[in-house]
């Protein structure tokens, strides 16, 4: 029996010790701070073995970390001093390898051999510690991004009712937070802006996130811009409300106003300039929305405006155009765009019109425009011309529909103003046809292709040439004789009529020069001379090295130029005039009565003779004012010293007239068209003409 006995025990103990050196769990005894039994699974958690554990004498001063030791420490004397039978504590542990664990102990106490001895269980809890550290640090950083974040950070609820808000949430809505706790987002956003902050948050709670832009007005009552975005809050895999962060870009935006203001706008007239109006017109041509009516563009440009701007200064231009451009906007529709290229150049796009009811629209502004303007106390007026191009449908583009509608405008201020043209194939086909002057002028002096005529201007008193004019004449290769009114201003615009006027000058002097070597009596030579070449500062000494090459004396060379330069900076005017005087030359006034002068403006300036207008010299025989204008200038003129010479004359009664009325010159048909020089006979006069001119009473 006793000896059953003994095998049932060692069968037990056996059972028990496997049991226990297999176990997934560390289990120790320590007796008196060392250990006197341990399992292998221990022997795997601390990485040392049996032997270097039991007979080397590891105690828990080597495993447990130096900060948790007297945790330990008391929790045994506990147990020993008998204050405490079980305890459960969590301490930090180096392995044998020098790497750090955290372990959780189950300590307990019994008697063993009649002494008292600690048992227990330990288990690996480093990664529920470390997972717990890591949500522990998450929180506290989310807390401190939330709390502390400039923007502003929310949370809602499913029905939109603010769950919590952090403190720039505060700052941007302007209620404390107490105060968002008790509301909902809906009474904070401006009511345009409602529809799409409810759609979003309708998104966000069926797991979509969104970012834009809406305004909220703050408890102050003031309007803030934000950008928000909006992302489902998630609870274990459920939506339970919405998250949020809202930024304030109302500053951004001001400065983004700005900068497409400075981009898109003309900062005086406030109009949309010419790179938002050709963008404009893009989106016209891609636009698929169906329209009964293809897009028109109406081209404007102010008539005399130069006359305001320079005569009165640009502050009152600039006042001016603003009065312009506000007219223009109050009469067109809110789908229409007026916009301002430059200077005073006006544009309107209509996206949908019909031809009557585009050329309404100018009959209609040329009237508006056209009525008296009260600037700083200036009565001024104005008048447009316009331009109008409709568009083809078929491969039309914005440049070439805006060119159109400039050409169509450039006609009108040609050849009517205050008025309107609408573009054809045959507006194309003359500015084709400028462009070829333009290009040819070029050559036209190498070429030899320019001549000159000249008409005599007669002594109304004597019947003897007083002055010849020089008129140039262009014999174009292949167009034949063009014009002088067709490609002047045309040279005016390219610049060329500077080389242009030059050759006329020198060609002139040297053909006076050449009738005086020949004999015949000494007259002025009459020459043209455009409000550029004046201006030009090299003019003068021009002039002069022309009078020096060609031998003739300035006294027998008088410039004209048009009444119009009279509207140019009479300062540089002056200084021009008084330099052509100190050489000799004399100076009259072309075409006088045409312009917006009057003699009195002639004060000013040391003008020699005054050349009245042939349209007025064609009202005396009409019985019209002409004979009341041109008796007056005749009149006035010979008051302030000047000559006065009559353009146009063709028959013996306005001949007759004006020797009664005592004017000094004559020119015209009547006596003599203009001629080559090889073709004029100096010597004398048609016997007809000078006993006609000495009849006179």
């Amino acid at each position: 029996m006793e000896k059953r006995s003994n095998e049932k025990n060692f069968a037990t103990e056996h059972m028990f010790e496997v049991m226990v050196q297999n176990a997934a769990v560390s289990m120790y005894i320590l007796d008196d701070w060392t250990y006197t039994y341990v399992n292998q699974h221990f022997c795997n958690l601390v990485g040392y073995t049996k032997e270097e554990l039991l007979r080397d004498k590891i105690t828990t001063n080597n495993l447990i970390h130096p900060d948790d030791l007297s945790l330990v420490q008391d929790s045994v004397k506990r147990r020993m001093e008998n204050q405490e039978h079980e305890a459960r504590y969590r301490v930090r542990a180096y392995k044998k390898d020098g790497s750090m664990i955290h372990v959780e102990i189950h300590a307990s106490k019994t008697v063993m051999n009649g002494k008292s001895v600690t048992f227990g269980t330990i288990f690996d809890v480093t990664d529920e510690v470390n997972a717990t550290l890591q949500l522990k640090e998450n929180r506290e950083r989310f807390k401190s991004l939330f709390d502390n974040n400039p923007d502003a950070v929310f949370t809602f609820d499913m029905e939109g009712k603010f769950t919590d808000v952090n403190q720039g949430g505060a700052d941007l809505s302007g209620h404390a937070i107490e105060e968002l706790l008790e509301i909902s987002f809906t009474p904070l956003i401006v009511p345009e802006d409602l529809p799409i902050s409810l759609h979003y948050f309708e998104e966000a709670l069926k797991g979509n996130t969104n970012q834009y832009e809406i305004s909220i007005t703050r408890k102050d009552g003031n309007r803030r811009d934000l950008e928000v975005t909006c992302l489902p809050m998630n609870f274990e895999g459920k939506t339970v409300g919405a998250f949020g962060i809202a930024k304030d870009i109302t500053d951004r935006n001001i400065h983004r106003q700005l900068l497409e203001d400075l981009v898109f706008y003309d900062p005086l007239t406030k109009l949309p300039n010419r790179k938002l109006f050709e963008d404009r017109l893009s989106q016209v041509f891609k636009s698929t929305v169906p329209r009964k009516n293809l897009p028109a563009v109406l081209f404007l440009d102010l008539d005399r405006f130069k006359f305001i701007n320079d005569s009165l200064g640009h502050h009152i231009g600039d006042d001016f155009l603003k009065i312009v451009a506000a007219r223009l906007f109050e009469n067109v529709r809110h789908t229409d765009t007026v916009g301002r290229f430059a200077g005073d150049e006006f544009a309107i796009l209509l996206p949908n019109s019909t031809k009557k009811e585009a050329i309404a629209l100018a009959k209609r502004l040329n009237e508006t425009l056209a009525q008296p303007y009260e600037v700083a106390g200036h009565s001024l007026s104005v008048s447009a011309s316009i331009g109008i191009a409709f568009s083809t449908g078929f491969r039309e583009t914005v440049d070439g529909l805006i060119k159109k509608a400039d050409t169509a405008m450039y006609y009108t201020k040609k050849y009517g103003k205050n008025n309107y043209t609408v573009y054809s194939e045959e507006l194309d086909q003359k500015t084709a046809y400028k462009l070829t002057l333009e290009q040819d002028l070029k050559l036209a002096i190498q070429n030899q292709e320019f001549t000159l005529h000249y008409q005599p201007i007669i002594d109304l008193k004597t019947g003897n040439i007083n002055s010849m004019e020089a008129l140039i004449r262009w014999n174009h290769p292949s167009l034949g004789q063009i014009a002088p009114d067709q490609f002047i201003p045309i040279s005016e615009e390219s610049g060329q009529i500077v080389s242009i006027g030059k050759w006329v000058l020198e060609t002139a002097c040297v053909q006076n020069k050449k009738w005086q070597e020949e004999g015949y009596p000494p007259f002025k030579i009459c020459v043209n001379i455009s409000t550029i070449q004046l201006q030009n500062p090299n003019f003068v000494n021009t002039l002069k090295t022309v009078l020096e090459d060609t031998g003739l004396e300035a006294k027998w060379l008088e410039l004209e130029v048009t009444e119009s330069i009279l509207m140019e900076d009479t300062k540089n005017l002056k200084e021009s005039l008084i330099s052509l005087k100190a050489l000799g030359v004399s100076m009259s006034i072309d075409d006088f009565g045409t312009g917006y002068t009057s003699l009195s403006y002639l004060r000013n300036f040391a003008f020699d003779r005054v050349k009245i207008d042939r349209s007025f010299i064609q009202d005396i025989a009409a019985g019209l004012n002409g004979k009341a204008i041109t008796s007056t200038i005749i009149s006035l003129a010979n008051k302030m010293d000047m000559a006065v010479v009559a353009e146009g004359i063709e028959d013996g009664t306005q001949l007759s007239y004006l020797t009664q009325e005592n004017c000094d010159a004559g020119q015209g048909f009547y006596f003599s068209r203009p001629l080559p020089a090889e073709l004029h006979i100096l010597s004398k006069f048609p016997e007809n003409i000078i006993k006609s001119i000495q009849s006179k009473p």
